[in-house]
């Protein structure tokens, strides 16, 4: 799975986020041109904002498999908190400050990856990790993380 890390990113909504990660893997040939529509879409249905330990919430919006070409994860490190809504109660909005975007093609792969990636949102010092180490560091992070077995 290639991973794209950007950091320092500027985006005042959700929305402009869910635009700016899906137009990369889009350009890159990861994704179709449905995905960015697909994507705002389900986030309104099935919010992806995780309240986590710590100072540092994310979120996770992604859409379903028949809009991906290619796997990948693009993560964004944004300069200032963009609210979504929260997974766990839709009623409520958090503060994300990292949000990480997967395009999963393998319905087998689907579940594992999400698995993977919430273990890592529970281990604050990753969190920390992803949120300042240099870009190419995060890559190779998450690409161990993403591969390794649980």
């Amino acid at each position: 799975m290639d991973i794209i890390v950007l950091p320092n990113v500027e985006a005042k909504t959700r929305e402009d986020i869910i635009k700016i990660l899906g137009g990369i893997l889009y350009e890159r040939g990861y994704v179709k041109d449905t995905y960015v529509d697909a994507t705002l879409t389900r986030e309104m249905k099935y919010p992806t904002g995780l309240e986590l330990l710590g100072s540092t919430n994310v979120s996770l919006p992604h859409a379903d498999i028949e809009h991906v070409n290619e796997p990948a994860l693009a993560v964004a490190r944004l300069d200032k908190e963009v609210e979504f809504k929260k997974m766990d109660n839709p009623e409520e909005s958090i503060r994300v400050k990292l949000v990480f975007m997967p395009a999963i093609k393998n319905p087998k792969d689907y579940i594992g990856i999400l698995q993977k990636l919430t273990f890592i949102f529970k281990d604050p010092e990753a969190i920390e990790r992803i949120k300042n180490a240099k870009p190419n560091e995060v890559e190779e992070y998450l690409r161990k993380k993403l591969t390794s077995r649980m």
